[in-house]
């Protein structure tokens, strides 16, 4: 059986790893084979592979089938939607999931964005709203987040933002089903209550599953101390809820007559309760499996067929990933499952021991508590690097303290202040207090352990052969005491948390034009410096893109520090990221084309101006007065050169300044050239793209920006030129090497390179 269930799993994961797409007509037949392999119980295990693979894709098609036409997009489309979640604020935009009624032009279930609304939205409204739809597209940049597969896994077919106008009208307001209507109860009764907001949506967090008003620093603390499981409705939460349950079985089967099998009557209201807390969850993927598990655990044993524990999990995996494919894409999928699996293998790898004494059979359980957080921290580190590219060292001891404060105090007096309800309401709001108060204790430890240097470390990307010693710490878990391999795991642990990414030889230098919307952010390295030119642009909504891809991306390559900072000029798409920047890591020097709030001490862009780095000749080009044209024009113009291989950032400049180059004579040829103003009209004229004869030219524009760039005239104008032209826009994060002795090497599109059945 658990070979079955490992192999329907991995035919699930099969097409998760893989770049191709298989033709929809062939699910069927995949599907056909896979139940007569499984009915005929012959070719089971390849039977069970075929019908994970055909579940998965059948799943994904489904959405991704179901997109928004492209004809519609861009299109005002007055819509009824229902708010199927609690709404997010996330400063001043407000998102949340809908479901839309019937409606020719757009799908059942969207996501929808609202800047400054003037009205409350609560979960269960029915709004009617004028909304500009989009296809669900996100960036594509190395150790980035992939927004699209978190759209697909939601299964939401489309992204829209609330045209703000007359038509926005609330038509009936909270029509929810019983269970979210206690779940929006019980959220509105923690914040009726004197509790401190940031623990209200802890206790929401850990009661109902509600973690929409957990903030940004509340996650990102509980990220860095490996922490953030308690702010979900975890394993351990379901097992307490089912051991009370159990309790309560037994005392009800001794109390009302007729008396019955005691521990048949306890299991049975044990598996109710768990099964009722995971509905009251909403069903999220740690919850689900720890009811599953007990599900099938009760069944075996009412049956009389007692199931090992790793046969219990394996079953429970394959009836989760079987009844929803696309669960097994969340972290929380994978973590969940993996976490148990470990647990169980140091459990019994650790049985208890015999020791006499008080002192001694807490020294023992004390070593047994150490070893499963060592195991945790390892076991799951590829996962936890994979995934969020991150080892949090601080870890096994903070969770050696939060974790039994959390499941002895926080959890219990939270449920038990929830259940006292009506008459006992005064006092169940008390006991939710004294819950507030315990949460004060973990908090201010997993703060003050979030503030250590130690608490965390950044991993950088391992690509390659590096790859493999990701798997390497596995070792130390999955081997018995005593094998000469298993020490090699804490090598591999050293070496993972200290990788960093080769640098380019002397006389190169890598590229990399980062895929961020409407803007610009461009990551140059060679053999001893690193310079960012532009931050990219911040957002309507709050948040910029340096938080969300530049200072991701810089992480996976191990930087921690830049050489030179370069802000071409001061508007928002290529500025907006400045302060991020700034506060996240030091800058050896700064230049900019124009004064820019934030850089009051930034040098000038100056013509001829310029340093060399490890070979590389580095160059500003701007026309002379650098400060004699403003805005757009102000950009700086920097040339990299490696020996007579040339590569120009123009920035934004318009045929203004373009004439002014031109006119100096410094211009020369070129590899490559990003194209000016994003590939607008008001750039790139006929004179500069004869002059420059680039045989690359890259385009950073947003993905159906409203501009409608690179403009196609301009596109066909470069391609005269004989240059081939790409855009960020369709071709995610563009990288490519420039060296003195072989001129341009491979050129790396980061959307064909890590494509999925899910994306664009």
């Amino acid at each position: 059986m658990k070979k079955a269930c490992l192999f329907l799993l991995a035919g699930i994961y099969a097409p998760q790893l893989s770049s191709f797409a298989s033709h929809s007509d062939l699910i069927p037949l995949a599907a056909f084979a896979a139940i007569a392999g499984i009915v005929s119980g012959r070719f089971l295990l390849p039977a069970c592979f075929t019908a994970g693979y055909a579940l998965f894709v059948a799943s994904a098609g489904a959405v991704v089938d179901g997109r928004i036409d492209p004809l519609f997009v861009g299109d005002s489309i007055v819509v009824d939607a229902r708010v199927i979640d609690f709404p997010r604020r996330n400063r001043a935009t407000l998102s949340f999931v809908a479901e839309v009624a019937p409606n020719p032009w757009v799908p059942p279930r969207i996501r929808v964005s609202w800047f400054e609304p003037q009205h409350e939205v609560r979960f269960g409204d029915v709004w009617r709203l004028e909304l500009r739809l989009r296809r669900p597209r996100g960036g594509s940049n190395p150790g980035g987040f992939d927004y699209e597969a978190w759209l697909l896994r939601e299964r939401i077919a489309a992204t829209a933002h609330v045209v703000a106008g007359k038509r926005n009208a609330l038509l009936g307001a909270g029509e929810l089903g019983v269970i979210d209507r206690i779940r929006q109860a019980i959220v509105d009764r923690l914040h009726a209550t004197s509790i401190e907001p940031g623990h209200a949506a802890v206790l929401a967090a850990i009661s109902v599953g509600a973690r929409h008003e957990v903030t940004a620093e509340q996650w990102e603390r509980y990220a860095r101390t490996g922490t953030s499981h308690l702010m979900a409705i975890s394993g351990l939460h379901v097992g307490m809820v089912a051991a009370a349950g159990y309790l309560l079985g037994l005392l009800l089967s001794v109390l009302v007559p007729p008396r019955r099998n005691h521990h048949r009557l306890a299991i049975i209201v044990a598996l109710g309760l768990a099964l009722a807390y995971s509905l009251l969850s909403g069903l999220a993927v740690p919850a689900s499996r720890a009811a599953l598990m007990i599900g099938i655990a009760t069944a075996a044993n009412l049956a009389g067929r007692p199931l090992q524990p790793f046969t219990v999990l394996a079953v429970a995996a394959a009836v989760l990933a079987t009844a929803a494919p696309l669960a097994t894409m969340a972290p929380g999928f994978k973590l969940s499952f993996g976490a148990v699996l470990i647990l169980f293998g140091i459990a019994a790898r650790l049985a208890p021991t015999r020791r006499s004494g008080l002192p001694g059979r807490w020294l023992a359980n004390a070593r047994r508590l150490v070893a499963m957080q060592l195991a945790l921290l390892l076991g799951l580190m590829p996962l936890t690097v994979m995934l969020f590219d991150r080892v949090a060292l601080a870890a096994p001891l903070v969770n050696l303290v939060a974790v039994p404060l959390f499941g002895v105090v926080t959890v219990p007096v939270t449920l038990v202040g929830i259940l006292l309800a009506g008459p006992l309401q005064p006092v169940g709001d008390s006991l939710l207090v004294v819950a507030a108060g315990s949460l004060d204790l973990v908090e201010g430890f997993i703060r003050f352990a979030a503030d250590q240097r130690f608490a965390a470390v950044t991993a950088s990307a391992m690509d390659g052969v590096a790859s493999w010693w990701l798997l390497a710490p596995i070792a130390w878990v999955a081997l018995p005491p005593g094998w000469p391999c298993r020490a090699a795991a804490w090598l591999a642990f050293l070496m993972i948390i200290t990788w960093s990414p080769a640098r380019p030889a002397v006389g190169c230098a890598t590229f990399k034009v980062l895929d961020v919307g409407q803007g610009l952010a461009i990551v140059i390295e060679t053999g001893e410096r690193v310079l960012l030119y532009d931050t990219g642009p911040a957002y309507r909504g709050g948040g910029d893109a340096a938080e969300s891809v530049v200072l991701p991306f810089l992480a996976s390559r191990g930087i921690h520090a830049l050489d030179d900072l370069v802000v071409s000029h001061s508007d928002l798409d290529h500025a907006g990221g400045l302060r991020t920047i700034r506060e996240a890591m030091p800058v050896d020097r700064l230049f900019a084309g124009e004064p820019v709030a934030g850089l009051p001490y930034a040098r000038s862009c100056r013509t001829g101006d310029g340093w060399e780095s490890a070979g590389i000749e580095f160059e500003f080009l701007s026309a002379p007065g650098t400060f004699h044209h403003l805005g757009n024009d102000a950009s700086c113009v920097l040339q990299v050169s490696a020996g007579p291989h040339r590569v120009l950032l123009p920035g934004d400049i318009e045929r203004p300044a373009e004439q002014d180059l031109l006119r100096t004579g410094r211009l020369q040829a070129v590899a490559v050239v990003i194209a000016p103003h994003h590939g607008s009209t008001t750039s790139s004229s006929p004179a500069f793209v004869t002059a420059l004869e680039p045989a690359l030219v890259i385009v950073a524009a947003g993905f159906g920006n409203r501009w409608g760039l690179p403009n196609p005239e301009v596109v066909r104008r470069w391609r005269q030129a004989r240059a081939e032209v790409l855009s960020t826009a369709d071709a995610g994060a563009i990288g490519f090497e420039v060296c003195a002795r072989t001129g341009i090497g491979a050129v790396s599109r980061e959307r064909v390179a890590k494509r999925r059945i899910w994306h664009e």
